[in-house]
Parts: structure tokens; C-alpha cells; sequence
């Protein structure tokens, strides 16, 4: 922080970094469930912490619950010396009267995330404040961006030669727990597992032990949340205009994704005994939900209703969209790994709703798209080049994914823009895949990458055994391959094995 704000009031921002890649770099379920509640609210917890180090009778000045004090608290009563404006994208919003008070927070918190976590960072930006809230906020996150521009992401030190070292982090092991050598790292997550849950929670989520233990990882995130605090604020000009309506925004964000969630939940607990008879154990966990941020680990075969009724629902009462991505892995593939495939699936998703022609008649409203992958190799993060190298003939892609969710109000026309892309497509197929012998369906999965005429010669074989419907929507063969790759995941039930024909 710059020296000539120590005597000023300042505004604070503090993003915690590399939160979703610290969570899911284990492979252990808990280290990344006891994770995922370590950082939830690292930040606030951290200012707690900071604020009981205090004489108890400078306490009531520091101010910290904003979802519930007066909004206008710090402006009004100047013994006030630091308040919360409000928590939001990830990223806390503080105000400070004076900036060396600001200062020995900072050092404090970048001391706590360290001791809890072991290895993320804490980046801070902090500007003057002026009485032109407008002004501040443009000017902190320029600063934020600036600093994370030039911020190393340093770790800890690994282990030297002569140390023994985690097989994942690289990190010095430490720790003994139940005949098992742990780093810091893995012995701070543990540490916050949940005493009432079993430690094999995923791999209880799965239909079956070997050949179908296959999860998924799934990843939401909401649309053009930037712009819509942009479309709120940008009137608004004033710090005690400003704060009550920015909390009130975060806690909406906060509130309709919250909710959306806890009823998909409860929609994919209705469909686990489809799946798994005499379940006795959720089939998914929630792993992040923090505003419009959502990840969850599942039962493959509840991923694609899951986020289906997500993504359906989350606009019933207000006006959001949001898009999702999948990543199909066996249980034994990196978690870490799996994350990354299912955000660039999330992102691929978010490319095909902004495309112009794909947005609501204003040209500014987008659409509920998601994508998925199956991860066979660990280079499908780098999804754009992966497909590149496994899913394109001399016909161009074989896929049509993504697909996109009808929104439940659509007031943009997007619902008839993007029919070509419904998912109600992809479930068409699936069901035929499903009643179809296993053996023609994977012959036909086989043929559809070598192109065009070996696709047009299978169809020939299919049309002599009475499948006539290939034959009249061979315009569909991405979606048909789309289908076929996760035929064996679809709710509607196992396909069969063989056929005698």
C-alpha cells in the first residue's frame, strides 16, 4: 500500500487466489471437501479473527456482518474505523478510515490465509476514498487488475532432495496421520473435513465398483453479471446510494443461485434410486456455491439432468442465465484435471451464448448453454486444441455440442433463436440410442469420425434392419455422436447388450 494513504480513508478489495485449483488439487475426497469449506469465507473469517485480537472495547468499530448492519454505518459515525461494504464475485469490499489501519489488516490477513491454507495468496488493492463511489469502484478493480498483472503466485518451498515429498504438491510431508505421511497442505484440509461425513463419500456416489464408477465434475456459472452491476450502478454515484444497493444485489445473486441449487438437489435425490437401488447416500456433493459460482461432483448418470434443471430454473423468478459445463472421469482420473475440463467446457459454453446471432432480440441477452467432455486424457483442459485433435474429420467437427436450456421467462426470443441447439435434440437421440443393441450403436459411434461416406454406408446397413430414422435425419450426425459418447450415462437406463439380427 501506498505510504501517503496511511492517514486517509481508503477502500480495501481482497481476492483470495487460485481458490478453485487449490481445492481440487487432491485426488482425496477429504482434502477437497475439507478445502472447499476452508476457503469458503476465508476473507470475513480472517477480518473476525483480526477484530478479536482487539481490546473488546474497540471491537464495536470494526464491522464485518454486512449482510445485516446499517449500510450507512461508516459514513455516518466517524468512530467507525472499519466496515464491509460488502461480499461479492469472490472478492470482499472493505472501508477503512485511516489507511495504517488498513495496512495492519492486510498483514494480518495475508498472515492468517497463509497459516490456514499453506499455499494460496491474497491480492489487495486499496485507493483513496473519495465521495464518488462510481469513481472508487472503477478505480480499485483497474488497481486489482494491475496488481494480479504483476503479483508471482509464490509457493512455499518444495522438498529438497534429502526430504521426503507428497507424490501431488511436492510439498515436504510433515505430518503421520493413521499410518499415512501427509504435507501441511493435505493435514490443513483434512483438518476441516466434516466430522459427520464418511471419507468415501465419492466413492459411494458411484453406480458401480470398476467398469461404471464413473463421476462428474460440474461447473456453473452465471452470465453477464458484470454487466448487470454495471446496468445498476451506473447512475448511482454516491457511497449511501451505493452500498445498500450493491449488498442488495450480491445478496439476490447469492439468494437465487442458493436456492436454484438447493433445488436441484433435491431434483437429483428423486432420481438417485433410478440409478442406484436402496440408496442410502447422496449421489452428489456440493463442493462450491458462492453467488453465481457453482461446482458440484456427481453420479455421471445425474450430470446432464442435473444441470439441465439448473439451468432451466435459475431464471423463474428473476431475470439470470448461466451456463455449465461437464466433465465425465473415472473415478481414478485427477480431480484437478477433471476441474479444469468441466470450466473449459463452462467457457465453450459461454462463447457459443455470446455469439450475436445466438443472443436475445436486443443483442445483449444470452442464453442457457452448456458443454461436457468425457475425460479419457488429461489434456482435454486445453479443450479447443484436444478437440481439434480427436473430434474433427475432413468434414469439419463431429460434435455438436454445446447445447443450449430453454430459459422458464423468455421475453429475448432466445428460446426460438437457439432451438437448433436444444438439448431436447441431444435426449431424443439418447432414448433412441437407448432402446438400440449396444452392438449397432457403437458401430455407428465407431464410423461417424472416418466421414461422410462410411457414415452414409452404415446408414444402409441400419435402413436394411429397419432403422429408417437414420436415413431421414442423417443431418444430425453430431448430435448423434454427442449421444453416443455418453450413451451409456443417460437416466433413461442401460442399453442393451447384444441383438440377434
Amino acid at each position: 500500500m501506498k505510504s501517503e494513504l496511511c492517514g486517509k480513508e481508503v477502500l480495501a478489495m481482497y481476492d483470495v487466489r487460485g481458490i478453485q485449483s487449490y481445492i481440487f488439487k487432491s485426488n482425496v475426497a477429504k482434502e477437497i471437501i475439507g478445502a472447499s469449506r476452508l476457503v469458503e469465507k476465508i476473507v470475513t473469517e480472517g477480518l473476525q479473527e483480526y477484530i478479536n485480537t482487539l481490546d473488546f472495547s474497540e471491537q464495536n468499530k470494526y464491522m464485518k456482518d454486512w449482510e445485516s448492519d446499517e449500510a450507512e454505518a461508516f459514513l455516518k459515525d466517524s468512530t467507525i474505523e472499519m466496515q464491509v461494504m460488502f461480499v461479492g464475485g469472490g472478492n470482499a469490499y472493505v472501508l477503512f478510515r485511516r489507511g495504517d489501519v488498513c495496512q495492519k489488516v492486510n498483514r494480518f490477513l495475508a498472515k492468517y490465509v497463509l497459516e490456514k491454507t499453506y499455499s494460496l495468496n491474497l491480492a489487495v488493492a486499496v485507493v483513496e476514498k473519495t465521495a464518488s463511489y462510481k469513481d472508487d469502484y472503477e478505480a480499485i478493480n483497474t488497481e486489482m487488475r494491475r496488481i494480479k498483472a504483476h503479483m508471482p503466485l509464490t509457493q512455499p518451498i518444495g522438498a529438497l532432495p534429502f526430504m521426503a515429498a507428497d507424490s501431488i504438491t511436492g510439498y515436504p510431508l510433515t505430518y503421520k496421520e493413521n499410518g499415512k505421511y501427509l504435507c501441511t497442505e493435505a493435514k490443513l484440509k483434512r483438518a476441516c473435513f466434516p466430522k459427520n461425513e464418511n471419507e468415501k463419500v465419492f466413492d459411494k456416489m458411484v453406480t458401480e465398483k470398476g467398469d461404471n464408477s464413473t463421476l462428474a465434475v460440474c461447473h456453473i456459472d452465471g452470465n453477464s453479471m458484470g454487466k448487470r452491476i454495471q446496468n445498476k450502478m451506473c447512475n448511482i454515484t454516491e457511497y449511501k446510494d451505493a452500498i445498500p444497493t450493491m449488498r442488495k444485489l450480491s445478496l439476490e445473486i447469492a439468494e437465487v443461485f442458493g436456492n436454484t441449487f438447493e433445488n436441484m438437489t433435491a431434483y437429483m435425490k428423486q432420481l438417485s434410486p433410478k440409478i442406484k437401488k436402496n440408496v442410502k447416500n447422496n449421489l452428489y456433493r456440493k463442493i462450491i456455491v458462492a453467488g453465481d459460482d457453482i461446482t458440484f461432483v456427481c453420479n455421471a448418470k445425474l450430470a446432464l439432468p442435473a444441470v439441465k434443471y439448473f439451468l432451466s430454473h435459475v431464471g423463474e423468478e428473476k431475470d439470470y442465465s448461466a451456463c455449465g459445463g461437464i466433465a465425465y472421469f473415472n473415478s481414478h482420473f485427477p480431480f484437478s484435471d477433471a476441474y479444469q475440463v468441466a470450466e473449459a467446457c463452462c467457457d465453450s459454453a459461454k462463447k457459443k451464448a455470446k455469439i450475436k446471432e445466438n443472443r436475445g432480440n436486443d443483442g445483449l441477452k444470452v442464453g442457457n448453454f452448456f458443454d461436457f467432455q468425457v475425460c479419457t486424457n488429461i489434456r482435454a483442459a486445453h479443450l479447443d486444441t484436444y478437440r481439434d485433435k480427436h473430434y474433427l474429420s475432413d468434414q469439419g467437427y463431429f460434435i455438436a455440442r454445446p447445447y443450449y436450456v430453454k430459459m422458464a421467462k423468455d421475453t429475448d426470443g432466445l428460446n426460438e433463436k437457439n432451438q437448433k441447439y436444444s438439448v431436447e435434440r441431444l435426449e431424443y437421440w439418447l432414448e433412441i440410442f437407448r432402446k438400440m443393441p449396444r452392438s449397432k450403436a457403437k458401430q455407428l459411434r465407431n464410423v461417424i469420425p472416418m466421414g461422410k461416406n462410411e457414415i452414409q454406408k452404415n446408414l444402409s446397413f441400419l435402413t436394411s434392419r429397419g432403422y429408417k430414422i437414420f436415413e431421414e435425419s442423417q443431418d444430425e450426425y453430431q448430435i448423434w455422436y454427442d449421444a453416443l459418447e455418453i450413451m451409456d450415462l443417460f437416466i433413461g437406463g442401460e442399453i442393451e447388450n447384444e441383438d440377434n439380427n
